[in-house]
């Protein structure tokens, strides 16, 4: 089997939503696992994920994955349906969609069956939702019918400066809200920084699986372990002189003498092409070498300088020990694209399961 795969700690899994659920307070947590649990695998995650009461996808699709995997418990469409008679479906699937728009709330207050439901408030994120004056008119619409709360999102809850944030909590903090009705507002980064908006229900997304959403922040300051590790492992060594160039285009130079190793990794498997030469680093035992040249399809190449390390030697692109929030910032990107954008050829190994 190919020397490229991803390892996921069921142990660090459980710590975490131990964690967060102290972090909760009198909340409730529900787990997001949109993008197959953020490119996790939700399959493997279900020895834990099955002790979830409440789950949060993007779409239908999503959700239908998961009672195709056994999962009875409810589950809340984060971008609601698309058609009128996906409301059907969800009726009968326990699915409770987020309606966003007033075709959606048309739809449902038409449709024959009728699951429950949340009213999607835009508080100032502008993406989707109800404006804040429109919600009156809505929740009158619901009178009667199963609506569970209120819902929105945060857009700045990870920023340094939580002036925007809060102002979105006010603006849906001040909503009136019917009686028996539930709110349910906080991702990762507010179940942290803002604590007065746990409300109902926290939806934490990247850091039940141990990763920070803050960028001053490691998850390991946050209390949570890293539940995905992206392993590969050396294919092959070469030593190249000063000048010499290797992979396509000749993307490396060399600049002394030394080793180049090739290790199993490349934009095949979900690993971003576009990243600088040198930037980013994997680590080979208790050391770290900078990626060089081009990432290939299946391929990339590490600089070991002076260092000459066996075939087959192990190689952490990201995991424990080597925060992939680290390897983000030096791919200039962040940490959800490095474990959504892993591509199925990329196996995953479960542990302490």
């Amino acid at each position: 089997m190919r020397s490229l795969w991803k390892e996921v700690d069921l142990a660090a899994l459980r710590h975490n939503v131990r964690m967060l659920a102290a972090q909760a307070g009198a909340a409730r947590v529900m787990a997001v696992v949109k993008a197959d649990a953020y490119g996790h695998g939700v399959a493997a995650l279900l020895p834990v994920l099955r002790e979830m009461s409440c789950f949060a996808v993007a779409c239908m699709e999503e959700a239908l994955a998961l009672r195709a995997l056994g999962l009875a418990q409810p589950v809340l469409l984060l971008e609601g349906v698309f058609a009128a008679d996906e409301l059907d479906v969800c009726a009968a699937e326990g699915f409770e969609p987020w309606l966003h728009d007033g075709r959606q709330l048309e739809w449902y207050r038409h449709a024959a069956a009728k699951p429950a439901c949340w009213l999607k408030v835009d508080s100032g994120m502008h993406r989707l939702g109800f404006a804040p004056s429109e919600v009156p008119q809505a929740v009158a619409a619901l009178q009667g019918l199963p609506c569970r709360g209120l819902a929105t999102h945060f857009a700045c809850a990870d920023e340094a400066d939580l002036s925007h944030a809060e102002a979105q909590w006010r603006v849906f903090d001040a909503l009136p809200l019917p009686p028996g009705w539930l709110r349910t507002a906080a991702n990762s980064a507010a179940l942290f920084a803002l604590p007065q908006s746990r409300a109902d229900w926290v939806r934490p997304g990247l850091a039940l699986y141990g990763m920070s959403p803050f960028a001053g922040r490691s998850a390991a300051d946050l209390g949570l372990r890293p539940v995905l590790g992206l392993h590969s492992a050396v294919l092959a060594t070469h030593f190249v002189t000063r000048g010499e160039g290797a992979g396509y285009g000749c993307g490396f130079v060399a600049t002394e003498d030394g080793y180049l190793a090739t290790i199993a990794l490349g934009y095949g498997d979900g690993f971003p092409r576009a990243i600088a030469s040198g930037t980013v680093q994997v680590r080979i035992g208790a050391a770290a070498f900078p990626l060089v040249g081009r990432v290939a399809m299946d391929m990339a190449l590490v600089w070991l300088g002076r260092e000459a390390v066996p075939v087959g030697s192990p190689v952490l692109v990201f995991g424990d020990g080597h925060p992939v929030e680290m390897v983000a910032t030096q791919a200039g990107t962040i940490p959800y694209t490095l474990t959504t954008m892993l591509s199925p050829r990329v196996h995953t190994v479960v542990k302490n399961g």
